[in-house]
């Protein structure tokens, strides 16, 4: 019986152990809707909106929040699987540049880096001919940040199913979103936004919340 207890605290102690580094592993914890960093040590307020998905500790992707409900357009009412659900990348890189600068350098055509490549691989709404319609400073607490907001042009090959079989219909849409960039030292946080433009107005009144809650922690 004794041997059996001691097992039975091991057990215990192990996979308390296991769960401890799982939670370090990750790169923030989330507690009464607040989303804390480990690393960068920032807090965002999270409403029930949204789904969220905490990336691991060593990830330049910090978190993804993905919308609950959303509309969806007309043309994929018969295929919803092709609208672009409300999405939001919180990244987190470094970089010496002022914070016009380095905006400036991401949503221009001419500047290449390898930096601004892996950068483009998570941010959908640049990887292609991002139109800049608006840029505005944005105060988050004590910190100036820049927010951006534009659209991009896509198309899709839409695959339906009908009584008369399958067909595929050839639809140009556009995407809306908002960067928003905000510097402390040489940490870069980016918000990056993206749905679909029609409903653009109503969702980026959602991300505008999302980060305005944002702040620095010590």
């Amino acid at each position: 019986m004794k041997k059996v207890m001691i097992l039975l605290l091991m057990v215990v102690f192990a996979v308390g152990i296991a769960d401890a580094r799982k939670r370090k592993s990750r790169a923030g914890e989330i507690s009464d809707s607040v989303y804390t960093d480990n690393k960068y040590n920032f807090s965002l307020v999270i409403s029930d909106k949204w789904d969220t998905s905490i990336k691991k500790d060593d990830s330049k992707v910090r978190l993804i929040l993905i919308k609950k409900q959303y509309d969806i357009p007309n043309e994929y009412r018969h295929a919803p699987t092709y609208t672009q659900v409300p999405k939001v990348i919180v990244y987190v890189d470094t970089s010496s540049l002022p914070t016009p600068v380095f905006v400036d350098s991401l949503i221009s055509d001419k500047f290449k880096s390898g930096q601004k490549n892996e950068m483009l691989q998570e941010f959908k709404l640049l990887f292609g001919d991002f139109v800049p319609e608006k840029r505005s400073k944005m105060s988050v607490g004590d910190v100036e940040g820049i927010k951006v907001s534009g659209e991009r042009r896509y198309t899709l090959n839409v695959q339906r199913q009908g009584i008369d079989g399958d067909r595929a219909d050839l639809v140009t849409n556009y995407y809306g979103g908002s960067l928003f960039f905000i510097k402390k030292e040489n940490t870069l946080i980016i918000f990056h936004f993206i749905c679909e433009k029609v409903y653009f107005t109503a969702e980026d009144a959602d991300f505008t919340k999302l980060i305005e809650s944002f702040k620095f922690v010590e």
